[in-house]
């Protein structure tokens, strides 16, 4: 048996931000479990800081809606419809701004203080437009956020190509979001567990928990297969396989489910990308080592990892279209990701009504790379008894059962 003031279940990018939040800035005991389930999403990502491109449905924002508005129109019966943005509210806008303001400072400190490099760099994220209709897509993207005017550049295709020479020459022009970086997804959660380490947390890695210990409206701990850890406080990071933890927290239900993601990685190239790319087919990033990621598809299968011919076949040419280079590259490899998915795409943060000792960081569906700072601090705020810096109401698991009333 042992006992610690917090237990983090799941070691992604957001539990691993918390634990490292937590020891940097309190004293408390805490102990960090995690197994590495297939499909984790945090080793799925692309590692885009795209804080405006996500809140306004571009990388895998647009690709989410335009199958969704596909599923729509086929259970209609009619033609897919013109895209028109799918932008989420305010409060999205404000906590992943603020999580993309972090990086910079936390990349420091992280090299400073630890000594390990999560490849933070600054490329921004171009939507390419090939047509009018990307340019109406554009359009109405701006007309959205007047006040992130100053964070959006307008470039002409003969601005884009001196910018970014391998874009197909068909590109008609692109908006340039000069804000939205990237890090390497996997160096990151490394570091954020390094981090963690060096800061005294109990890392048990490999290690899965199997049930939760509950005292009445209590929840005083949790078991794994082979010990009982108590605890003053629960937080349940477990990304797609959150809501198991919450059942055996609370005895209710929420909905936060998988949401598969697939991924196409190119061999190393020479360097042909000086920014990310979103275009209404995939988006793209070129990472530290030369490879190419290509992503991201869009299905709701339950626990499935397998990856498919029709997908990749559809997210490499995509990307072929933009980038006709990469017709002379090779495939590396494929897999696909687990994104944590909710209804309204919002993550569910904080305590639970009628709960003790127990707190959701999940939901982030596809975007924990870049919020996982944000929530890391927030859950640090709600330990130490503070009141947190963003209001946590909008993401509060209680708005899904206030929907359902008002529906019911």
């Amino acid at each position: 048996m042992k006992k610690y003031d917090v237990v983090i279940a799941g070691g992604g990018a957001v539990g691993a931000a918390c634990a490292y939040f937590l020891s940097r800035d309190t004293d408390l005991k805490i102990a960090l479990i995690d197994l590495k389930k297939l499909g984790n999403a945090s080793r799925a990502s692309a590692g885009g800081l795209w804080a405006i491109g996500e809140s306004v449905g571009l990388g895998c924002g647009v690709i989410f809606f335009k199958t969704l508005s596909k599923l729509h129109s086929e259970a209609q019966g009619k033609e897919v419809p013109v895209m028109r943005p799918h932008q989420l509210p305010d409060c999205f806008f404000e906590f992943a701004l603020t999580s993309n303001n972090m990086y910079p400072a936390l990349h420091q400190e992280m090299l400073e203080k630890h000594g390990v490099d999560f490849k933070f760099e600054r490329t921004g994220l171009k939507f390419i437009m090939y047509n009018e209709e990307d340019r109406l897509y554009a359009e109405q993207i701006t007309q959205g956020i007047p006040h992130l005017a100053d964070q959006v550049r307008w470039l002409d295709a003969e601005q884009l190509k001196k910018e970014e020479p391998y874009v197909t020459d068909d590109a008609i022009g692109a908006i340039d979001f000069i804000c939205d970086h990237q890090v390497n997804p996997y160096r990151l959660v490394d570091a954020y567990v390094e981090g963690a380490r060096q800061n005294g947390v109990s890392l048990y890695l490999n290690t899965e928990v199997t049930s939760v210990i509950r005292n009445g409206n209590v929840v005083e701990g949790v078991k794994t297969s082979d010990e009982v850890f108590f605890c003053d406080t629960l937080i349940n990071a477990s990304g797609a396989w959150a809501n198991e933890l919450y059942q055996q927290a609370t005895g209710r239900t929420m909905p936060v489910y998988p949401v598969k993601g697939q991924i196409v990685l190119s061999e190393r190239m020479p360097k042909i990308m000086n920014g990310c790319i979103s275009t209404s087919d995939c988006y793209i990033a070129q990472k530290d080592n030369g490879e190419i990621l290509i992503g991201s598809s869009t299905e709701e299968k339950g626990f499935d990892t397998t990856n498919s011919l029709d997908k990749i076949q559809e997210l490499s040419q995509g990307a072929m279209k933009c980038l006709p280079i990469l017709k002379e590259s090779s495939i590396k490899r494929c897999w696909a990701g687990l994104r944590p998915g909710t209804p309204d795409e919002l993550p569910i943060l904080g305590p639970v009504e009628g709960v003790e000792g127990y707190l959701n960081a999940c939901g982030h569906f596809r975007t924990g790379i870049l919020t996982s700072a944000i929530t890391g601090q927030l859950m640090t705020e709600l330990i130490m008894g503070k009141t947190p810096s963003l209001d946590l109401t909008p993401f509060s698991v209680e708005r899904f059962e206030e929907a359902e009333q008002k529906a019911g």
